[in-house]
């Protein structure tokens, strides 16, 4: 396993565990199995770690602050719809960078509080977000002004179940086969749901984006 020669100790420990979480799963992984993968002591990965969950706790923080840096520029760019589309790619991107995350979604958040609960904030957070693009793409004629308000919420709930659900999927049903790659087949999936909502001048621009 090959690491940047820059990362200081710790930034290769949370490297180096991601990379073990994302292959083996969290219950198959310890910190001595991380200490041992990277040819450090068990102690030296214990001082910057005391435990897995703190190794754990620390990645889901990563994933949600690279996600909040992501919907900020999509909060500063929101009337460019093109910006819109790649940064939902980008966010896709992420959850398969920290697919563990997703995989074990339901163990993690039972287990700690705070993973839960951070979960549940940002979710507030994104829904409101999605809000503000569906309201940006019917005023500007890219979907069907007489979509309800209501509708339109139980609508972004149903594309954050997906979001967060797609990965999971991808391990099952995700053939190598399939011409286009995974991120570009899910996103493609997501069109498919929306689509119905979408105008012409919606769905031609999401494919003159989508094919870049």
């Amino acid at each position: 396993m090959s690491l940047n020669i820059f990362m200081n100790t710790k930034e290769r420990i949370l490297h180096t565990a991601l990379q073990l979480f994302n292959e083996k799963g969290v219950s198959k992984v310890s910190s001595k199995s991380i200490s041992e993968e990277m040819g450090i002591s068990y102690g030296n990965l214990c001082y910057h770690f005391p435990k897995k969950d703190d190794v754990i706790l620390r990645l889901h923080q990563n994933l949600l602050d690279e996600l909040d840096e992501t919907f900020e520029s999509v909060e500063r760019e929101i009337s460019e719809f093109d910006f819109v589309l790649i940064s939902l790619k980008n966010m896709m991107k992420l959850t398969e960078k920290y697919c563990f995350l997703f995989f074990s979604s339901h163990e993690l958040q039972l287990k700690y509080d705070q993973i839960r609960i951070k979960s549940i904030d940002r979710a507030k957070v994104y829904h409101n977000l999605l809000l503000r693009i569906s309201d940006f793409l019917m005023a500007n004629g890219y979907m069907n002004v007489d979509e309800d308000k209501e509708s339109v919420k139980m609508f972004i709930h149903g594309l954050l179940i997906v979001y967060n659900s797609w990965i999971t999927d991808s391990r099952i049903y995700y053939s190598e086969k399939e011409p286009l790659s995974k991120v570009d087949y899910y996103l493609k999936v997501l069109f498919s749901l929306l689509r119905p909502s979408l105008t012409k001048k919606g769905v031609e621009a999401f494919w003159t984006i989508y094919k870049k």
